[in-house]
């Protein structure tokens, strides 16, 4: 078989949706899980897309997550809410979540939702998104399992806790900032194993501590936070911000979400929805200007064009719905693998 195998959208979009109605998600919950990880597979963020089907199939399979989860607010308040995923694919509670915090801040300005009990909600930025595209500014930060240790230690004690801030913009795709607070999202080195490519230095350490280019030395060590001191403070911000303002708990409160296949993975989330009509009158007149002069900011030696956050990743999305989705052979078995398990096939590859 080749390294990897070409799909389309549609395909992608097809056969996510069946399979996960044939693992007992009812089909309205299919399709809000199927929309995140198309979108997120379309954007280049393969890690959180069609790469962690096989992973979720594999856990409703060992009933470590719930595939029909009795996902309800529990707390509401004028700005706020929180949120019970019920142990199951933290999509479905993040964007009821974010729908709220939309509707809501159209009114009050700000609205917050507080989630927990999920398994992870996938790509953080298909939340954030998701308010831009009504023209809100949206933020969505999420914790993640124990990989990295607090600057200074060895031991893991925070996820790569990712952060994604979206604006909406006038007639335009929103800019939308969406980041690991690791050097490199966990996810990134599980990729590179499965596609036996080295990963770059300075994204993790080994069992020793010592700097590695193996992900599976990097996947039995550390990983590395982004700008050192920093990426810990804002790991540690993200896990507060989640899992203490939820009350679901944080650093190994949250279990592995490949591993820990006998209990659910309780991540939680923070999500918010600010309408930027309510403050001031001149929003996008400031935006569109921002926008005007980052990209007419001379480049660099080596560098085409300036770009803001999110836009090569629009560009990658315009590339694959030209020419299609690459998917690693590897993925693509690993799907078929769980697939057999409740007697379906998968039509690509």
């Amino acid at each position: 078989m080749a390294e990897t195998v070409t799909i389309t959208a549609e395909q992608l979009r097809t056969e996510v949706q069946r399979l996960l109605t044939g693992a007992g998600l009812p089909a309205e919950d299919a399709q809000v899980v199927t929309d995140t990880i198309v979108a997120a597979t379309l954007r280049g963020v393969d890690t959180h897309g069609v790469a962690v089907l096989g992973t979720y199939l594999k856990r409703i399979r060992m009933g470590a997550t719930n595939p029909r989860p009795n996902v309800r607010f529990v707390r509401q308040g004028p700005a706020f809410a929180t949120i019970d995923g019920d142990s199951g694919l933290g999509a479905l509670a993040a964007t009821k979540g974010m729908r709220l915090a939309i509707e809501r801040a159209r009114e009050t300005g700000v609205f917050l939702v507080s989630g927990y009990n999920n398994t992870t909600i996938g790509a953080a930025f298909y939340y954030s998104r998701m308010a831009a595209l009504e023209g809100m500014i949206g933020v969505a930060v999420t914790n993640a399992p124990p990989s990295m240790a607090p600057w200074g230690g060895l031991k893991p004690l925070l996820g790569t806790n990712p952060i994604s801030v979206s604006f909406p913009r006038r007639d335009a795709d929103p800019i939308v900032l969406d980041m690991a607070t690791s050097a490199a999202a966990k996810s990134k080195i599980y990729l590179a194993r499965d596609k036996g490519q080295p990963i770059p230095l300075g994204w993790a350490l080994d069992e020793k501590g010592r700097p590695t280019t193996d992900p599976e030395a990097a996947l039995k060590g550390l990983v590395m936070p982004l700008g050192g001191a920093k990426g810990y403070g804002l790991a540690l911000t993200v896990d507060l911000l989640a899992g203490a303002l939820s009350g679901a708990g944080c650093l190994g409160a949250v279990a592995s979400l490949h591993h820990a296949m006998d209990r659910g993975q309780n991540v939680s989330f923070m999500l918010m929805a600010i309408n930027p009509a309510l403050f001031s009158d001149n929003y996008f007149d400031v935006v569109e200007e921002v926008v005007r002069q980052i990209h007419e900011c001379p480049p660099a030696e080596g560098v085409s064009q300036v770009l803001l956050p999110g836009e090569v990743e629009a560009g990658v999305q315009a590339r694959r719905l030209e020419t299609g989705i690459p998917v690693p052979a590897k993925i693509v078995e690993e799907i078929r693998s769980e697939a057999a398990h409740i007697g379906l096939e998968v039509h690509f590859g």
